[in-house]
């Protein structure tokens, strides 16, 4: 079987003769850029160059499957009117400004959706990575969630604080978020995605209690994985293990974990309910900071504990050294 069989056949539960690797969320890494020639911040923007790193991360780092849509996670809120800090080669586009913080009179499904933003370039994007990867390697879209988007819309701590005080205005931000997210999704879908990710970081255990995500984001994204025409991969960061029945009952394909959730715990509930799991060698510390040996050691654990795709725990930290990121499929050869 090629890469996108494995991937594809163990997304949907069947058997395959070995892990598939790769990374379900962001991958832009500066030495990658450097040695593909498509650095920020280009790798945003332009196309040609977008869609090189995106193939560098298989051809150079390894990865079995390669993301489309940019380096971020924050095309939604962009073309919903947030205003972006501007990317460096080492720093992705980031959210600046709230443009709803005082006030809703400014929400509106936004017309042209996909004649704004980025989302002329990333079509592009798609197009020269299906014409070069064909049905060999599988693509995937991601952006952020409804949630996030609203958070990024609203102000992270205020639209926390509505949840208790403000619920008709959560809602209410929440019905154009979760509309746009959707028609972004299946967007992805004809552009010749294979999956799509959804990265919700604001709706993590850091952030909002298990019950609060179970009684106002499950059934959100529940509707949102339901209207979507392909699977859907569930991101959050931080530690998830109160969630995972949740984050399943969704009705996902996939969950993404971080090192901070018990990935072998993970791996049982999930597994219950259908549903794959990515993950988990840490970012932050180990991709980054560790040795060569250390994230060698790290995906053999998550090999171990049963993940089903060998995945970063999150979103490659920019400065992490090529070296540490290529022990991961060394780890899945020797495993």
């Amino acid at each position: 079987m090629n890469l996108k069989e494995r991937f594809m056949r163990r997304l949907e539960g069947k058997d395959v003769d070995m892990t598939p690797v790769g990374c379900t969320t962001t991958y832009g890494i500066v030495e990658l850029m450097r040695k593909c020639g498509a650095e920020r911040p280009a790798a945003d923007t332009d196309p040609e160059t977008m869609a090189a790193l995106a193939i560098a991360g298989h051809t150079i780092a390894g990865f079995e499957w390669v993301k489309a849509m940019g380096w971020d996670i924050v095309p939604v809120s962009e073309v919903l009117g947030c205003t972006l800090g501007k990317p460096t080669i080492d720093h992705p586009y980031h959210i600046e400004e709230h443009p709803l913080a005082d006030s809703l009179d400014g929400l509106a499904y936004p017309e042209g959706l996909f004649e704004k933003g980025r989302f002329p370039a990333f079509e592009e994007q798609f197009r020269i990575l299906k014409d070069k990867l064909g049905d060999e390697v599988a693509v995937f879209g991601e952006s952020e969630g409804p949630w996030t988007a609203a958070c990024n819309l609203v102000g992270t701590e205020t639209f926390m604080k509505w949840t208790m005080k403000s619920p008709d205005q959560v809602a209410k931000v929440l019905e154009v978020t979760a509309a746009v997210v959707i028609d972004v999704i299946n967007w992805a879908f004809d552009q010749g995605a294979d999956y799509y990710c959804i990265a919700e970081p604001s709706s993590s255990p850091a952030l909002m209690s298990p019950k609060f995500w179970q009684k106002l984001v499950q059934p959100m994204l529940t509707d949102v994985v339901k209207k979507a025409k392909g699977p859907v991969v569930l991101h959050i960061c931080a530690n998830t293990d109160k969630l995972i029945p949740f984050m399943c009952q969704t009705g996902v394909a996939g969950i993404s974990i971080e090192e901070k959730a018990d990935l072998k715990a993970a791996v049982q509930v999930a597994h219950q309910y259908g549903v794959k799991v990515f993950g988990n060698v840490a970012t932050a510390t180990t991709l980054f900071m560790g040795s060569p040996e250390d994230c060698y050691q790290e995906a053999i654990k998550s090999l171990e504990n049963g993940t089903d795709f060998l995945t970063p725990g999150c979103g490659v930290a920019p400065n992490a050294p090529l070296e540490n990121v290529l022990q991961l499929v060394k780890a899945r050869n020797a495993f």
